[in-house]
């Protein structure tokens, strides 16, 4: 048969046209880098490392003393070199076993949360030095407590999907110096932002594809709900609400208020006094994060100040700091 002569058929070029129009989409295949996830088991991971990023902001508001949001910002897949590569040197990489997953997985702080979180936690303000450098000693001990915590949430995080128990192994600085898997093998990597007042930074999660295959046929987001409805459902419930009464939140008491001219701020030295709003023997608000929820009498307990509930607060009338 003729395709590109009169009365033998269509012409070559609409012929190439019909098949451009018919056949399927032609999709690039990287095969130096295959795809070892489907879109469904990141989306399933993306859900357990939510859990993770909300844990590691509970422990990071314990330790630096103020609110942390936590969330996921990403989940990809990449060759293992790829990602050591993005990494800066040095830094701070905690190596887990993930028992009894086979391989581990790491967690990576960058130098400028790193070094946020230990001024903090020494007391200071968290302000970023003005070169990186490797952490001391005595940092990276300090560091190791925030780390286990992580490793903490992160095991808590996979508890819906196995039963988990990651131990951190290991300490490094240099990426270069950890080799979890070959080059080229496939892996996830999670991206947490955690964020609070006047900061922000994010915190990395690489786990080996071939760390996650025993497990993979249950990283669906169907089995992942789908286990919440089983007979052990019950000790779930009961193990986060113990989780849940274990969190630390933050309890402020305000004695009060008082309005002073431009001037008179400007005067102020020490050993003037201030006279405020509230009247002696008045209760005071106490609130949780930044709801009023109670109120209370100012007194002493020992050798430290303390408050005395005397009212639980209507959730109507809430007060709010917004």
């Amino acid at each position: 048969m003729s395709l590109g002569r009169p009365g033998g058929g269509l012409p070559m070029r609409d012929l190439f046209t019909l098949r451009s129009q018919r056949g399927p989409a032609v999709k690039r295949y990287d095969f130096r880098r295959p795809d070892k996830f489907s879109k469904d088991q990141l989306r399933t991971l993306q859900i357990i490392h939510e859990s993770f990023a909300r844990g590691m902001a509970t422990h990071l508001s314990a330790y630096i003393r103020t609110m942390v949001e936590g969330e996921v910002v990403s989940v990809s897949q990449t060759s293992y070199d790829e990602f050591i590569r993005s990494l800066a040197n040095p830094t701070l990489l905690g190596v887990l076993s993930l028992t009894p997953l086979e391989g581990s997985a790491l967690i990576e702080i960058p130098p400028d949360l790193s070094f946020v979180i230990i001024d903090r936690m020494l007391g200071g303000p968290g302000t970023v030095p003005p070169r990186f450098r490797e952490l001391t000693e005595i940092e990276q001990t300090v560091m190791r407590r925030v780390l286990n915590r992580a490793v903490t949430a992160f095991g808590e995080a996979w508890e819906s999907l196995v039963s988990m128990q990651p131990r951190l192994e290991r300490l490094e600085v240099n990426p270069q110096f950890v080799q979890l898997v070959p080059p080229l093998e496939m892996v996830v990597v999670i991206v947490v932002r955690v964020t609070w007042p006047r900061m922000e930074g994010r915190i990395n999660i690489c786990i080996p594809h071939a760390a996650l295959e025993s497990v993979a046929p249950r990283l669906s987001a169907h089995y992942l709900f789908g286990s919440a409805h089983t007979p052990e459902s019950g000790k779930h419930v009961e193990e986060l609400q113990r989780r849940v009464a274990s969190m630390t939140v933050p309890v402020t008491v305000t004695l009060g208020h008082a309005q002073v001219t431009v001037g008179e701020l400007l005067e102020l030295a020490p050993g003037d006094v201030v006279r405020l709003e509230t009247r002696v023997g008045d209760d005071l608000p106490v609130r949780v994060g930044d709801r009023t929820k109670f109120r209370g009498r100012p007194g002493r307990l020992g050798s430290r100040l303390a408050v005395e509930i005397t009212e639980v607060v209507d959730p109507k009338g809430e007060e709010t700091d917004e």
